[in-house]
């Protein structure tokens, strides 16, 4: 595959995981333009929908060319030039892409975060017994559970679904 159509098919899959799809932008700073209005150089990740929609941008992309990027690769802010050379880096690496998902697939998770906010959520109740402050509480610690939780296994579908696609 060319790095012509390499482009256009990254393109495609920015266009896909936008907000708005057909909007103008800026070919050096492309990724800030996932969110409209786009976010300002090199902060999409400042926010909880830039965030989501920067990482499912790169899901998008590990899923439809095979590939894995490592952490170091999506902590980087690319241009649509260096975004696509370092796709086809990627595409050219099947072994290392076959190490990384090893990797991810052997991660233990790990539930700290959760223990602490069920402890902080105990606490509360203990000393305040039922109150509206503590349902309040366990409003906002069910709506932060559920986030979090969402997040960890939506990433183990995804590594799943890539593992099927690099291996298969």
């Amino acid at each position: 595959m060319n790095s012509e159509e390499l482009k256009s098919q990254i393109i495609e899959v920015f266009q896909r995981n936008r907000k708005t799809p057909d909007a103008n932008y800026d070919e050096s700073r492309f990724l800030d333009y996932l969110l409209n209005p786009p976010a300002s150089k090199n902060n999409i990740q400042n926010s909880f929908k830039g965030v989501r929609r920067y990482y499912r941008f790169f899901e998008d992309i590990e899923l439809t060319f095979g590939i894995c990027f490592s952490l170091s690769d999506q902590d980087r802010f690319y241009s649509v030039d260096q975004f696509v050379k370092k796709t086809n880096e990627r595409i050219g690496k099947g072994r290392g892409n076959k190490q990384i998902i090893q990797r991810r697939l052997e991660e233990k998770e790990h539930y700290y975060i959760e223990l602490v906010l069920t402890a902080v959520l105990a606490i509360i109740v203990f000393f305040l017994g039922i109150h509206i402050i503590t349902i309040l509480v366990a409003i906002g610690y069910g709506i932060a559970i559920w986030w979090i939780l969402s997040n960890k296994l939506r990433y183990k579908r995804h590594n799943k679904k890539l593992n099927k696609v690099i291996n298969g």
